[in-house]
């Protein structure tokens, strides 16, 4: 009977400690993303060539601002794989799109991080990592980061005479698990 008894408040005893790291779980961090694609990425002359995406973040209320520099990527098939830097800063972005980027860093980095997503029939999906996190959003350090939404492309004629897509806009959830 005692030994029934031990075994009894050891396990409530385990499975309270377990009931209570849920509890002290940071809930997810989710906002709104809106990004405009860089026209002047990869011209050397304009003054941003290294950001593709730049736009705005809404995090807890408070709007950033967002940026991502491409590292490697590829086509597969009808999905495009892509491998990039992200950073969020202090200020958003004065950039509404349909041009290049002027202004390459708004203020203060308060969060980075390398991250791996896939692009198919317009909707992308991201997955990363918070490496740097300063300020409100220092406790974020070490999570994850997740990114989806869809992406607006409109066709043009290349010098070639060839229909080409090309980015505009793409809107989405910014998530911190």
């Amino acid at each position: 009977m005692k030994r029934r008894f031990s075994i009894l408040v050891a396990l409530v005893a385990v499975l309270s400690m377990v009931m209570a790291v849920p509890a002290t779980a940071k809930e997810p961090l989710q906002g709104d993303m809106e990004l405009y694609f860089n026209l002047g990425y990869g011209n050397q002359e304009a003054p941003c060539p290294d950001i593709t995406w730049a736009g705005s973040v809404q995090l807890d209320g408070v709007d950033y601002g967002i940026a991502f520099f491409p590292i490697a990527s590829e086509h597969r098939g009808n999905s495009y794989h892509f491998e990039e830097t992200w950073e969020v800063y202090a200020e958003p972005f004065d950039f509404t799109g349909g041009g290049a980027l002027m202004v390459c860093a708004p203020g203060e980095v308060v969060l980075r991080g390398p991250d791996k997503g896939v692009e198919v029939d317009n909707d992308y999906h991201i997955i990363g990592s918070v490496d740097y996190a300063a300020g409100a959003l220092e406790a974020w350090k070490g999570r994850q980061m997740r990114a989806r939404g869809t992406g607006v492309f409109m066709e043009v004629v290349d010098p070639a005479g060839d229909i080409v897509l090309v980015p505009l806009t793409a809107h989405g959830t910014f998530r911190l698990n």
